[in-house]
């Protein structure tokens, strides 16, 4: 019985609550104006700054290219590969130095490439190729280096902690 009156009662409270708050509250009955979005930025609102970076402005801003001036669409094969991506998959060493072949693997690339002195990777050159090492000739837009071409070694099997 007693299960019974408290039931009821919770029933008809419920139910008379949004009776009594519209008598109680006339303008919460009347229809309200239209209100803008919840994250919209209201007109004629300005950021002030005081010298401070606009904290829902990206810092880094949009290029047309990828990082470091790179094109984000590079041509197919291994001169789409940049020197910094380019994984030393290993090395064929002849008696004759022109028969030497490096074997190189990109991020992302399934089939490696076999390059020889003289081939071209996106932004560099083999320059030369031993049994335990591979040089890359750096190529520098504007016309080059007074000094001569950036040269960058890279190991064929790096110890342990050294980056290739």
């Amino acid at each position: 019985m007693h299960r019974a009156f408290t039931l009821i009662a919770m029933f008809v409270l419920t139910l008379g609550l949004p009776f009594v708050s519209r008598a109680q509250n006339p303008a919460a009955a009347a229809p309200a104006e239209e209100l803008p979005p919840l994250l919209s930025v209201p007109k004629g609102y300005h950021y002030d700054a005081h010298g401070r970076r606009d904290p829902f402005v990206n810092p880094v801003p949009k290029t047309k290219g990828g990082a470091g001036g790179v094109p984000v669409k590079r041509p197919p094969g291994l001169k789409g590969v940049l020197v910094a991506e380019a994984l030393i998959a290993g090395v064929v060493t002849s008696k004759e130095p022109t028969m030497n072949v490096v074997i190189i693997s990109g991020p992302g690339i399934k089939t490696p490439y076999f390059a020889r002195v003289g081939d071209a990777l996106y932004d560099a050159t083999v320059k030369s190729i031993k049994l335990d090492t591979v040089t890359f000739a750096l190529n520098t837009p504007g016309g080059g280096d007074p000094k001569g071409p950036r040269e960058i070694v890279r190991k064929v099997r790096p110890t342990p902690g050294e980056d290739q």
